[in-house]
C-alpha cells in the first residue's frame, strides 16, 4: 500500500470517529440522565465490550500480519 493512501486513510477514519463521538456520543451522555441504574450499566457495559472486542480484533490482526 502506498503511504499517502494510507495517511489518507487513517485521517479519514480518525475524522469519522471524531465526528461520531461529537454528534453521537457526547448527547447521548449528556441527555440520558441517571434515573435507571440498572440500564444505564448494561448499555455503558455493552459499550465497552464493543470496544474491548474491537481493540482485540485490531490486536490480533497486527500480530497476524508480521
Amino acid at each position: 500500500m502506498n503511504d499517502k493512501v494510507l495517511i489518507i486513510a487513517i485521517f479519514s477514519l480518525l475524522g469519522i470517529g471524531i465526528l461520531s463521538v461529537l454528534l453521537i456520543v457526547v448527547p447521548w451522555v449528556w441527555d440520558r440522565g441517571i434515573g435507571n441504574w440498572k440500564d444505564m450499566l448494561l448499555n455503558d457495559g455493552l459499550i465497552i465490550a464493543a470496544i474491548i472486542f474491537f481493540i482485540y480484533g485490531f490486536y490480533m490482526n497486527t500480530r497476524m500480519h508480521k
